[in-house]
């Protein structure tokens, strides 16, 4: 998997450009959308970087907007990079999904906070095939191990030497304690726990039955942060449904303050730690 900059991060910033364009000629959506022959709907998805660009459209934009003839080449370039198959495209992922992947692939730190699950970044295979297979609705037969796959392939930046990604992660106790796959599988996962906490870019807390309510009682979620300015940080949040990504930036920055609390109510690193080994099986504790 590419460690570079990804399509996603690409179509954002061509997006920003556009709507930076786009305010500076004084044009609206809907104008832009009338004058392209498409919807308002189209336009912001462009400017969000959320659907890619056809040649075409992009020039007929930067026509339409006068942009500086030595800006379009470069905005085209990234229109092309951010058309290009990005590295989950085969492994059958839902399509609400697939934004997230994209912007995670992208990020420079994942904050997650999970109330029944361990994380998916720090779950072994055999856990995660488990959560695949726990119901028949929730994900396809023939799809399930494409699905592990593309997890397994996700957490390969945690261990990248040049640009590892830094994953702060918050869980409550009930994750622990659900013996997710039967007591082998949910004894392994613990164990790897254990490893995955030993890693210098991953923090990991524990909420304990004993800190009683905490500022999250209803539902996970994640927090995306990236290392350009240009890149405004994101959220992201699952369902039965499925998922979604959230972009205004009151909404992250409450999720972002809401992630602070929890960590703040949380048992640090190393009592988490010693928690997990108290509940793992055949785990020592340490002194």
């Amino acid at each position: 998997m590419a460690m570079g900059l990804g399509p996603t991060a690409r179509r954002r910033r061509l997006g920003a450009h556009l709507s930076e364009l786009r305010e500076k000629a004084g044009l609206t959506v809907s104008g832009v959308g009338e004058h392209m022959g498409a919807s308002p709907q189209t336009i912001r998805n462009w400017e969000k970087g959320q659907a890619s660009m056809k040649k075409m459209e992009l020039a007929a934009l930067l026509e339409l907007y006068d942009a500086p003839h030595e800006v379009r080449q470069t905005l085209e370039d990234a229109r092309r990079e951010g058309s290009k198959r990005s590295w989950w495209s085969t492994y059958r992922l839902p399509e609400w999904f697939k934004p997230y992947v994209g912007l995670e692939t992208d990020a420079a730190l994942v904050c997650n906070f999970e109330q029944e699950l361990i994380p998916g970044l720090l779950q072994t295979e055999d856990y995660a095939r488990a959560i695949h297979t726990s119901g028949g609705h929730i994900t396809d037969p023939e799809d399930v191990e494409k699905r592990v796959a593309a997890r397994m392939e996700r957490q390969r930046r945690l261990f990248d030497k040049d640009n590892p990604l830094e994953l702060r992660a918050v869980i409550s106790e009930a994750a622990l304690q659900r013996k997710v796959g039967g007591r082998k599988v949910w004894s392994e996962q613990l164990e790897h726990l254990l490893t995955m906490a030993d890693l210098p870019n991953v923090m990991f807390q524990v909420v304990s039955y004993e800190a009683g309510e905490h500022a999250s009682m209803t539902s996970g979620f994640t927090v995306l942060e990236f290392s350009e300015p240009a890149d405004p940080d994101v959220a992201y949040m699952e369902s039965p449904l499925g998922g979604h990504v959230i972009e205004d930036n009151s909404d992250v920055t409450l999720l972002r303050n809401l992630f602070d609390e929890l960590r703040s109510s949380a048992m640090p690193q190393r009592e988490s730690v010693d928690l997990v080994r108290e509940i793992a099986p055949g785990q020592p504790l340490t002194a």
